[in-house]
């Protein structure tokens, strides 16, 4: 799945940086655990666990890359892999937030049919992440 998705949040973008950086800052459903935490940001992993279809999918997020108050990019292993980017800057007393993915299922043959489902709960995450940053 490739998407990106730009949105304004009323806040900072230092504050919403702190946000994306917050390991315990899970969406509903999702759990993670840090699992090697670094100073510079670059180089910290967690591992996460979601389920889909009422089975748990696991996997490991690294942070490869880090512009404070700018953007995190990292990459995932295990059930959802690829990549994904968040870059924020500011924008009328608070932040537009941009959002890429490009992450599949590690499932070949059936990724592309749940394309859409995995496009509409990372959107609801969006949501998500702007409610909580907001609130």
């Amino acid at each position: 799945m490739r998407a990106t998705k730009s949105t304004h949040v009323e806040a900072k973008p230092e504050q919403v940086m702190s946000f994306f950086l917050d390991p315990t800052a899970n969406p509903p459903g999702m759990t993670m655990d840090v699992v090697c935490e670094s100073p510079d940001v670059v180089g910290s992993s967690y591992e996460w666990t979601f389920k889909m279809f009422g089975m748990p999918r696991k996997g490991v997020t690294v942070y490869t890359d880090y512009v404070p108050a700018e953007r995190l990019t990292s990459r995932n292993f295990g059930a959802m892999e690829g990549t994904s980017t968040v870059t924020v800057e500011p924008d009328n007393g608070g932040s537009k937030v941009t959002f890429e993915m490009d992450s599949h299922l590690a499932v070949p043959l059936i990724s592309r049919f749940l394309d859409p489902m995995l496009r509409k709960g990372w959107e609801k995450n969006i949501a998500w992440g702007k409610r909580e940053i907001e609130n």
